[in-house]
């Protein structure tokens, strides 16, 4: 499969993840703690199992203590670890507007730093292309935004931060199911380890459980085992501008089956955003 339908699914799956998260908090059917705990586990076992299947001669290998401490498994784990604590506990006390704003600028600005000095730069088309997609993003995303409380910037500044780690790492995996169920394996044992902090099994619902399940197989998982395989066939750039798309799926997908308004605002907008996307990978393609 090409890199355009596989950076597609991954978008769909990161809207959808952020959809569970907001769901499941917003209901206060669990706590962040709890979310990030059942959703890194159930990611790990999900990887796991589709190794058993599709790679059952190399489990033990994938499994060994050198491959599981490894420098790409540590770095994966730690980064996904950071980021899913860090983006459950911020969106406590964040709108949805104000959280993707601070997630999204903070993964753009990571991404392009990385971009611009590693010698690459980038042509007055793709320039254009960034310009345009960051300003329909602002525009998408600052009706709903507030002023955030500082410790709560801050946690999804760091969110911001180490997804731009994990992106990064995704682009040297060479095999992106091994590679993210070594992360995850990792993450999961941070999560083992920090099991009395993050567990609050007071908290927890059936409705949090199923959210958080949803999270950790579907969106997590599958969904970035999916993003590694795009993202080895984009340009750092290009990795780092798909990803304003997220919010455009996650509106559209509140159209289309939770019955919201569709303004003109909104739309223009997301036309911006995917323009400046499609500028993008338009220059690529010329060079």
């Amino acid at each position: 499969m090409s890199a355009f339908p596989l950076t597609a699914i991954a978008m769909i799956a990161f809207a959808a993840n952020s959809v569970f998260c907001r769901l499941a908090l917003a209901e206060q059917s669990i706590d962040p703690g709890s979310f990030t705990f059942i959703r890194l586990l159930s990611g790990a076992v999900t990887l796991l199992v589709i190794l058993s299947f599709t790679q059952a001669s190399q489990m033990r290998q994938l499994l060994s203590k050198s491959a599981f401490l490894s420098r790409a498994s540590v770095l994966a784990g730690v980064a996904l670890f950071g980021y899913a604590v860090a983006f459950s506990y911020a969106y406590v006390g964040l709108t949805a507007g104000t959280g993707a704003l601070i997630l999204f600028a903070v993964v753009q600005f990571s991404l392009i730093a990385f971009h611009l000095f590693s010698g690459h730069r980038p042509s007055k088309l793709e320039w254009g292309g960034v310009a345009l997609s960051i300003s329909g993003f602002i525009v998408l995303m600052s009706p709903s935004a507030q002023t955030p409380d500082a410790m709560d910037a801050f946690m999804m500044a760091i969110a911001g931060v180490c997804w731009a780690i994990f992106t990064l790492l995704g682009k040297q995996a060479q095999s992106p199911t091994q590679a993210i169920a070594q992360g995850f394996s990792f993450a999961s044992l941070l999560a083992l380890l920090c099991g009395f902090w993050l567990l609050n099994v007071s908290s927890v619902s059936i409705n949090g459980i199923v959210w958080a399940l949803f999270s950790g197989v579907l969106a997590s998982g599958i969904g970035y085992v999916v993003w590694y395989m795009a993202v080895k066939s984009l340009s750092v750039l290009q990795a780092s501008i798909t990803q304003l798309s997220v919010p455009v799926i996650a509106m559209a997908a509140g159209v289309i089956w939770l019955n919201e308004p569709l303004t003109i605002v909104s739309t223009v907008a997301s036309a911006l955003v995917l323009g400046g996307i499609a500028l993008i990978f338009t220059s690529n393609a010329q060079k």
